[in-house]
């Protein structure tokens, strides 16, 4: 047997690469490549193998790829490549250019053949068959324009059956002066997914010294209703309303599920229109920077695809014209809670029983939002019950000077009180929101003020007082919403430029019947000083405190707290310093400071420690914890201890995922809503990017811990610590999941030993150049290059190897080989071949 020695793997990457590096550079130096045989004459290198190295053209067939369009990815499709006048054609039937494509049918041409730029006029392509992946150029005036991040529901993966549960697992012991004290709890989050229906439950399990208790806190199903952009849910849900407030109830849901929407369309974004003069290229920016960049043909242009921006301000919009000369306008934009698209709308619809009281309380209510235009949205809604019934009406408004929105609330309730007789109540509550960015730098994120009359309900209020009533707790019950009457509030930043960023928030609330206010308000100073993060926070509470179920106190108590803190990032930044200090009106201190971080080689371990002094009033305190945790690939561990005056506690806790599916049992790192199960046969050991810990098991399957719902996924395998004699075909795969999807995604994987055959003709004569190598089922296996080289990976100990270089009777040959006697465990195996000719295919 052979050696294999260091150097040796150097001249094998240089002589199979070396073809490659030829076809590389066909594809950026020239339109048209090819090779001047006469270089090789009197050599065995064939004209048709020459042709298919000079081309990177592959064999004609069935090919699964990936299907880009203008760079963006559509769907995986498998599609035949035809042979035509010497060029291996990719072939697109007229349904795959109008549903898939999305070619106008006015620009389809019929052609004989397989010819793209014929079939739609001015496409070109571009097919790497490393990756199988085909990129289509078409003209943007020949689409049907889709928004940007646009998937199309048919490409939408609805997974498969399965069952799985994630789980948190905590252990706690404490120790102080009353004695020790033991407890476990194990919270459940599981799902059952069937179809498109997903079922879900969130339940716990507690143990303690006195005793042991199961709570299912809340089950559910909804599935997708893609037609509609809709979701269906059954179950114990809560209510979507943007009037009224939030009520968990079971029963049956109804709603538009803006996820399906592409990313462009959610949120608040206005609709710019303009007109080009030439063919032009627009720029929108906002706040000095770029946020879009197309270009568009002389005429009308409409941008209706901008991003939801995490901040406000106008935009101004520059349209680049052909002969230099440049045009802008500006769009306002500022938005509300409420602000909707151009165009857009969003319904929800509830019917059921109120979950919180135990008398049957049904309900049903129903809201709808429209947005008109960029300066207008509406919106409405409707709730009724027994005995209840309330309208909402808003509007927002966005304007140059800023967003504003209002809504009003109208309720009618009569509540039989038994012994004290039926009472009716009747009232409203408006409420109006502001805000507004400053090109000083200054914004309003939010400014708001809600009114209350005395004889406003909210339907949550209705039932609890119902519920008191019918107890004989009589008028015990009371609520802080309908004893609320004002409430204001305001959120303020501004940037400082340099000098860091400064933000104010206030909140007041005001009630009947003799309560005190409820005031808060914080300002908050952060700056960033070379490496180190600098933070000053200051906050003023007045709280009004109950003194039993019936009465309240009608004085407020004051509540100063002042804080800092610095964080500083250490060497490579695995490692964090941080502190913090608090010092109340009351003379109570606070200071705290601690190390955490990860390893460097390991930054699935990580860790803290932090020490804290208490005091104020007479009283000191020192304590100290610890912690470290580790992400594994079947869960994340972690492991707590805390000691201070006159106490111990110690914690260790673990939680992950158990998923059952069509093919055994998968422990892996706790999942999403959405989430993938990967397989890929014989790679053990393989990891998952960008999911620290995650590997594929001994049975060649893990986790993907999370996706997001119906928008492109790339899920990359890394070969990690994967056998030598294992080889992934393919290393990552696109999915566009549905929500609450569990996706699977099959690599295709080869094992084997790696042989590197030196082969030769029966003549002596070097097998030419490009030659396919054939495996027994007659598939292709790879490749011969530079000095007929083979390299492949065979599975049997032996069996026959067939090499074929063109269409002629004497242009294949076929050899034998054994490898029974050879280590298994070499990385690479270099043995001699003769390969004898055959007359008969």
């Amino acid at each position: 047997m052979l050696k294999i020695r260091g150097s040796f793997w150097s001249n094998i990457k240089i002589i199979i690469m070396s073809p490659l590096f030829v076809l590389n550079s066909y594809n950026v130096l020239a339109e048209e490549y090819i090779f001047d045989e006469s270089l090789l004459l009197g050599s065995r290198y064939n004209s048709l193998a020459l042709k298919k190295v000079s081309q990177v053209d592959i064999p004609s067939g069935k090919y699964q790829v990936d299907l880009f369009i203008n760079d963006q990815f559509v769907s995986r499709e498998i599609l035949f490549f035809h042979e035509h006048d010497k060029e291996t054609l990719p072939c697109i039937n007229d349904t795959l250019w109008l549903n898939k494509v999305g070619v106008l049918s006015d620009y389809l041409e019929p052609v004989e053949f397989c010819d793209l730029g014929v079939h739609v006029r001015g496409a070109t392509y571009n097919f790497n068959a490393q990756k199988l992946r085909l990129n289509i150029a078409v003209p943007q005036a020949y689409l049907n324009r889709k928004p940007r991040g646009y998937t199309s529901p048919e490409t939408w993966n609805t997974g498969e059956t399965a069952l799985f549960t994630n789980y948190y697992g905590n252990y706690y012991h404490s120790e102080n002066s009353q004695g020790s004290r033991d407890s476990a709890y194990v919270g459940l989050n599981s799902g059952f997914n069937y179809g498109l229906w997903r079922v879900r439950n969130h339940s716990s399990v507690r143990h303690s010294d006195l005793g042991s208790d199961f709570t299912s806190f809340r089950t559910y199903a909804n599935r997708a209703i893609p037609k509609f952009y809709s979701e269906l849910g059954v179950g114990q849900l809560s209510t979507r309303s943007i009037g009224f407030g939030s009520l968990a109830f079971t029963g049956i849901q109804l709603h538009t599920d803006n996820r399906m929407l592409p990313i462009s369309q959610r949120g608040f974004a206005p609709v710019v229109r303009g007109i080009a003069q030439t063919t032009a290229k627009v720029v929108i920016k906002q706040d000095g920077k770029d946020i879009y960049t197309t270009t568009v043909a002389a005429g009308p242009f409409v941008v209706d695809d901008l991003f939801p921006t995490s901040y406000q301000g106008d935009l101004l919009v520059e349209v680049h014209e052909a002969n230099g000369q440049v045009s802008s306008f500006i769009v306002p934009f500022s938005a509300v809670p409420g602000s909707m698209r151009s165009g857009r709308a969003q319904y929800a619809l509830s019917l059921g029983k109120n979950r919180n009281t135990g008398n049957d309380d049904y309900f049903a209510d129903f809201v709808y939002e429209i947005g008109l235009s960029n300066s207008l949205t509406l919106n409405s809604g409707i709730r009724v019950a027994d005995g209840y019934q309330a309208l909402s009406a808003g509007s927002v408004i966005n304007t140059p000077y800023g967003a504003l929105g209002g809504t009003a609330v109208y309720s009618h309730a009569k509540i039989d009180g038994g012994f004290y007789g039926e009472k009716l109540y009747t009232g409203w509550r408006a409420g109006l929101n502001y805000s507004r960015a400053f090109s000083s730098g200054t914004a309003i994120t939010l400014a708001g003020y809600k009114y209350s009359t005395e004889g406003y309900r909210e339907l949550t209020d209705v039932f609890q007082q119902r519920y008191y009533f019918d107890n004989n707790y009589g008028y015990g019950f009371s609520s802080a919403s309908y004893l609320q009457k004002t409430e204001m509030s305001l959120n303020m930043t501004q940037q400082l430029g340099d000098a860091g960023s400064l933000s104010l928030s206030a909140t007041k609330r005001q009630y009947r019947n003799g309560r005190g206010d409820d005031d808060s308000y914080n300002l908050s100073y952060y700056k960033q000083i070379g490496i180190v993060n600098l933070g000053l926070n200051y906050s003023r509470m007045y709280t009004s405190k109950e003194l039993d179920g019936t009465t309240v106190a009608a004085k407020s108590y004051k509540n100063d707290v002042f804080g800092l803190s610095l964080s500083l990032p250490l060497g490579s930044g695995h490692q964090v310093i941080s502190s913090n200090y608090t010092h109340t009106d009351k003379g109570s201190s606070n200071f705290n400071i601690g190390l955490s971080g990860t390893l460097e080689n390991d930054p699935t371990f990580s860790y803290g420690i932090s020490t804290s002094y208490q005091g104020g009033d007479g009283y000191e305190s020192n304590s100290f914890s610890a912690s470290a945790s580790k992400r594994t690939n079947i869960a994340n561990l972690r492991a707590n201890y805390s000691q201070g005056h006159n106490y111990r506690q110690i914690s260790a806790s673990a939680n992950g995922a158990v998923v059952l599916h069509k093919d055994g049992v998968i422990l892996g790192q706790s999942v999403g809503e959405t989430f993938a199960i990967i397989e890929a046969a014989d790679a053990q050991g393989a990891k998952v990017r960008n999911n620290w810990g995650s590997e594929l098991n001994s049975k060649g399957y893990g986790l993907m811990s999370s996706l997001v719902p119906y928008r492109s996924n790339r899920v990359v395998l890394d070969s990690g610590s994967i056998d030598d004699n294992v080889e992934l075909l393919e290393s990552q795969q696109v999915v566009i999941p549905s929500a609450g999807a569990v996706v699977r995604l099959k690599y295709d994987t080869r094992k084997g030993l790696p042989v590197l055959f030196s082969t030769k003709l029966a003549t002596g004569e070097i097998v030419p150049l490009g030659a396919e190598i054939l495996g027994d089922q007659d598939e292709n296996i790879g490749t011969v290059g530079q000095a007929g080289l083979a390299y492949v990976r065979l599975a049997e100990q032996t069996g026959k190897l067939r090499l074929v270089w063109g269409e002629g009777r004497k242009q294949h040959c076929q050899f034998n080989y054994d490898l029974t006697g050879y280590a298994t465990d070499v990385r690479l195996l270099r043995l001699p071949a003769v390969c004898s000719t055959i007359d008969n295919r």
